[in-house]
């Protein structure tokens, strides 16, 4: 049932009826023929916007900002990969033995840099920051995901040195195994694809999502095709807000091509069942939470019902850039904690999965790695479905049957959680991505009423201003 109060529907409306100057936000309007148009526009313009050839606009969303996942750093430097040599067994080095298909898998983050333990797996990627003030490579969309550096100079927060994020995660999913030098990677037969999305002030929902949806083969504006399609997605970032419904279409494409989309879950130790976290809160994603060496959950890791799995996320040993700033000529390695390490390994246990078995569709990739799940000492109620056992998850799928009918059991529905109590609460965030007032879901006897008060709301503040902002701002829909 929506509930919203009468304070803030008369809050909603004398800021509507306000003479006051613009205040602009970036926006996605779709249009139903399928193109979209990225734009900067006054929300109380809305109502009145027209496209130039009587287009119909199918819908208009904020185009929300999102951020990689905040890590930690660890010095000094550690010379054991935990994760691979004191885990379950030697689950994930044990498991390379069944690996037979080389797995495409695309890094959506801060880019790539050289670096001697990855250039060799490393296929052509593209860089998706379409805000040249955030590029900061001197344009906008191109085929050169190269990671300038995200390091902060006080434009968007606090100064600090790059992190080197995107090379990071690539080396945790794929460094070269076996050469002598540096560390090995959590899966032997994948290739990294990376997808530069995340600049300096993070990444626009609307790039993050093209991203995702070229990754897996698709066509959108700015770059060529992916020749090299991908079959698994790792998306180690995130931040507050709805899911964006552009993101969730995405998504479904990548699910609908038989890709897996992993996502981490975040590191503010609160519960993602509030449905606030995105894209954890997308439907078809495969969202990870981070453990400790000893199988207990991390301090730090968001945690709930909808979190498919864990992984190791304290302390990762991995590939970085030796430079500060920006990126130098020679590599480095470093470790990081967070959630967006442990989706590197799930990144890792998924391509393995579907190594051993490349007949298997996404949804029967995830089931088998959560089926086959260790035991989690959680922190909270309800942590996580358990800890990936990658070892126990190919053996499992070798002999399983190609089942297209299949699905995967997702907590998460369209613009909820099935499993939700009834006074579960989802509000607009001070990052960007809501609405005024907050929408309550409890029980459905008077939920009727509640919609035809915020029905009757919104007609009378479109009856009372469409006339006046009809004709006010009209854009151009472009592909």
């Amino acid at each position: 049932m929506l509930v919203v109060s009468q304070k803030s529907i008369l809050g909603c409306l004398f800021i509507l009826s306000l003479s006051i100057s613009p205040v602009y936000a970036k926006f996605i309007v779709k249009y139903k023929d399928g193109t979209v148009a990225k734009t900067e526009i006054d929300p109380r313009e809305m109502m009145a916007m027209t496209s130039s050839d009587g287009n119909e606009i199918e819908y208009i969303e904020e185009d929300v900002i999102l951020k990689r996942h905040a890590t930690t750093s660890n010095d000094p430097l550690f010379s054991q990969q935990w994760a691979l040599s004191n885990y379950l067994n030697y689950s994930f080095m044990r498991a390379k033995s069944y690996e037979s298909t080389v797995i495409n898998v695309a890094v959506v983050d801060t880019g790539i840099t050289a670096h001697s333990d990855l250039n060799s797996v490393v296929l052509q990627g593209a860089d998706f920051i379409s805000d040249t003030t955030n590029s900061r490579d001197g344009g906008g969309r191109d085929a050169d995901p190269s990671d300038p550096g995200d390091y902060a100079d006080g434009t968007c927060g606090e100064s600090s040195s790059s992190s080197w994020h995107g090379t990071h995660i690539a080396g945790i999913i794929g460094a070269v195994s076996g050469n002598g030098y540096g560390i090995a990677g959590a899966s032997s037969s994948v290739r990294i694809i990376p997808a530069r999305v995340l600049g300096p002030c993070g990444g626009q929902t609307s790039d993050i999502a093209d991203a995702i949806r070229w990754a897996v083969g698709g066509s959108v504006s700015g770059v060529a095709v992916n020749q090299n399609p991908a079959r698994v997605v790792n998306l180690s970032l995130g931040g507050k807000s709805s899911c964006s419904q552009y993101m969730q279409e995405a998504i479904d494409y990548a699910n609908s091509r038989g890709a897996v989309v992993v996502v981490s879950a975040g590191n503010e130790s609160a519960s993602v069942d509030s449905m606030e976290y995105t894209p954890a809160n997308c439907r078809g994603v495969f969202r990870v939470g981070a453990i400790t060496s000893s199988l207990y959950e991390s301090s730090y890791s968001n945690y709930g019902e909808i979190v498919d799995i864990s992984a190791p996320g304290d302390i990762i040993y991995s590939t970085v850039n030796g430079g500060f700033t920006y990126p130098s000529a020679s590599g480095s390695f470093r470790t990081m904690s967070g959630t967006s390490m442990s989706a590197g390994f799930i990144s890792a246990a998924i391509a393995s999965v579907f190594s051993a078995n490349s007949n298997l569709t996404g949804e029967q990739a995830k089931d088998i790695i959560v089926r086959n799940a260790s035991y989690v000492n959680c922190r909270n109620y309800n942590c996580t479905q358990g800890a990936v056992d990658v070892y126990a998850a190919v053996q499992d799928a070798v002999s399983e049957v190609r089942d297209t009918s299949f699905t995967y059991d997702d907590p998460v529905v369209v613009n909820g959680y099935q499993s939700s109590s009834s006074y579960l609460t989802r509000s607009g965030s001070s990052g960007g991505g809501g609405l005024c007032g907050t929408i309550d879901m409890q029980d459905e006897d008077k939920g009727q009423t509640k919609r035809t008060i915020l029905f009757l709301a919104l007609l009378f503040v479109t009856i009372n201003f469409s006339t006046r902002l009809r004709n006010f701002f009209k854009i151009t829909a472009s592909n």
